[in-house]
């Protein structure tokens, strides 16, 4: 994984203080990471939100967000971000995926993308941007012997990844076998 971790939206924060290891995301991402203002605000929101509350903890591993600075980094985030919208969503749909990407092309930043989100994954994909997935980080951590396997599987369960469209999230011994593998998750549009 080469790049700065760069958070286009709030889904992977999340998943690691609803199990309340924001201490693993501390570890692969402080000093390597950033995000947009967007991200941090929706993420000092959450963070008021019952069981959230780790997510304080965000703005000393992440540090200052990003902000847009010039007008074509305006325009071309709302041009993103009405590419991405889909019927029905709110004004503030997809801000946080749009204003990173404009920033990451504008800055022309070497940056890869977090997030479980699979249109920002998607939008990743069709703009050349590396992405990992929480569960990319979780194979990441047992690699380096930080969790165990059944302990990756046991948050796998509880943040709903085997009910996910990767076959390798489906089962224990599918995940046991990815883990071992050097592949990443293979995303299905």
């Amino acid at each position: 994984m080469s790049g700065r971790l760069f958070l286009p939206d709030n889904t992977v924060l999340v998943n690691f203080a609803r199990i309340g290891r924001m201490d693993l995301l501390r570890l692969i991402a402080a000093g390597r990471s950033t995000w947009c203002y967007t991200v941090s605000q929706e993420c000092e929101k959450s963070s008021r939100v019952s069981g959230l509350e780790q997510l304080a903890e965000a703005p000393g591993i992440f540090g200052d967000p990003l902000m847009l600075e010039s007008r074509l980094e305006l325009s071309d985030m709302r041009v993103f971000q009405a590419q991405l919208k889909k019927p029905g969503d709110g004004p503030a749909a997809n801000l946080g995926e749009a204003e990173s990407l404009s920033l990451i092309i504008h800055r022309k930043l070497d940056a890869v993308f977090i997030t479980d989100d699979n249109g920002a994954l998607r939008f990743a994909q069709a703009h050349g941007i590396q992405h990992v997935t929480t569960w990319d980080l979780f194979k990441t951590f047992v690699r380096v012997n930080r969790l165990d396997g059944d302990t990756a599987w046991s948050y796998v369960q509880v943040l709903g990844g085997d009910r996910r469209r990767y076959e390798e999230l489906r089962s224990q011994d599918a995940f046991n076998a990815w883990l071992e593998s050097p592949a990443s998750l293979r995303f299905v549009s």
